[in-house]
């Protein structure tokens, strides 16, 4: 189904909402029917990113997670949406990867609220109406974050049904994502807000290092630094204003583009190499609050396959791409139980459009032929992951096996369960699996 033809199911009684759970940032969107397109949700402060509340150790729990979702996003979501009534579609946060939030019960957290989705699949829905999904098309999804950056390859792999050259195509991920935790949006700021605090000390002879240790005027300066980098690629200079920064004095200092690009030489040095080394896409998209800062270098090394947005911020792509993928869902769903998309209570169909949940993991037990020392044959076991836990679907593996008598397949996760057994096995076997 096509974002055009969902004006023609019925219209849902639900409302859609993307939820972007960043590691530093969160970000809200509904899918307003009317436009036909998703927009951002502002927070009661009128902002359109809320700040991930974590714990003192700096360490999102499960605890803090589900609280921080349920007392603050979903709450949100219901004020603006004026009903509780929604179908919610969530990312998985980007500084865990998606085996240890299945390890750790955060999937099992997030579903609670919605179905999940991945940030690079969502940010390929939100940028669909900029370049045509053709089927084989390699699609790089760099996403830069307070984490890191994150390198992503997914491809084309047709339509979900085979049949509606219409229907958006199914996005697979080929292999885990790459990261370069080294360059991240936290270190951007710190680089800036270092710079500006030593020149507010030299102006107000301050003792060297004094503003920066203090936590209240960190704070402060980090703040007004993340608005400076978004400044600094438009402009050739950015001012930071802060009042009463440090003892009742006022900040303001600006910083030129030359010094700024001499201050972040060597983490856009480190970029470069990790941009280079990535594997040949159709197109690349960009996604994340260091987008304005990662531009220019993806743009020197990609050149023409890096795809532009005009019509939103690609740091909010995450989250548009999230209600697109609710919308969807619910007019597939709706179609499904003729007209009515209230039979689930609150809980997202299954997906039938573009992108599929993560992986539950599935591993192979292998039964193999060995010989003793006294030359008798004898079977041995061996344990082989065919689908790793959290992969998003669909997945596709093929394997070779050699002297194999039998093989028990195994689901991973919620809980560890047999699902078929392949006995009498030929010498030589070729096992292709696929998980949808």
């Amino acid at each position: 189904m096509s974002s055009n033809q969902t004006t023609a199911a019925a219209t849902p009684t639900k409302v859609a909402i993307g939820i972007d759970l960043g590691s530093w940032n969160a970000r809200l969107a509904s899918y307003d029917e009317a436009l036909q397109h998703p927009v951002m949700i502002a927070n009661h402060d009128g902002h359109r990113t809320t700040r991930v509340l974590i714990d003192k150790t700096d360490v999102i729990t499960e605890k803090t997670l589900e609280s921080f979702v349920q007392d603050n996003l979903m709450q949100l979501a219901a004020s603006s949406a004026h009903t509780k009534n929604l179908n919610v579609i969530l990312s998985v946060p980007s500084d865990k990867d998606e085996t240890t939030l299945q390890e750790e019960g955060f999937m099992q957290i997030l579903q609670k609220f919605g179905a999940v989705i991945t940030d690079a699949a969502a940010t390929c829905l939100a940028y669909e109406d900029r370049f045509e999904m053709k089927d084989g098309q390699k699609i790089l999804v760099l996403d830069g974050g307070a984490r890191g950056i994150k390198a992503t390859l997914l491809e084309c792999m047709g339509n979900a049904s085979g049949s509606d050259k219409n229907e958006l195509p199914v996005l697979s991920c080929i292999g885990p994502s790459q990261r370069l935790p080294e360059v991240n949006g936290n270190a951007l700021i710190d680089i800036l807000g270092q710079s500006v605090a030593q020149q507010f000390e030299q102006k107000n002879r301050f003792p060297r290092g004094e503003v920066w240790e203090s936590k209240k005027a960190k704070a402060k300066l980090r703040r007004d630094c993340e608005s400076g980098l978004k400044t600094l690629v438009i402009n050739n200079t950015a001012t930071i204003h802060v009042d009463g920064l440090y003892e009742g004095v006022d900040c303001q200092v600006s910083i030129s583009k030359p010094k700024w690009d001499h201050l972040s030489s060597k983490l856009a040095t480190q970029a470069k190499k990790f941009l280079k080394e990535l594997p040949e896409a159709d197109v690349v998209l960009l996604a994340g609050n260091m987008h304005p800062w990662l531009k220019p270098h993806a743009k020197t090394i990609f050149q023409n396959k890096l795809i532009a947005s005009s019509s939103f911020d690609p740091s909010e792509a995450v989250a548009l791409g999230c209600a697109k993928q609710a919308f969807l869902n619910m007019m597939a769903d709706a179609d499904t139980d003729g007209g009515d998309s209230n039979n689930n209570n609150n809980k997202a169909p299954t997906m039938k459009v573009s992108v599929s949940p993560v992986s539950i993991g599935i591993k192979a037990i292998i039964k193999k032929k060995a010989g003793d020392d006294d030359g008798e044959s004898k079977s041995t076991d061996e344990e082989l992951t065919m689908i790793r836990k959290g992969m998003p679907l669909p997945a596709l593996v093929t394997h070779d096996f050699a002297g194999t008598v039998s093989m028990d397949l195994w689901q991973l996760l919620p809980q560890e369960k047999q699902l078929a057994t392949f006995a009498e096995l030929e010498e030589s076997t070729t096992l292709k699996l696929h998980l949808s």
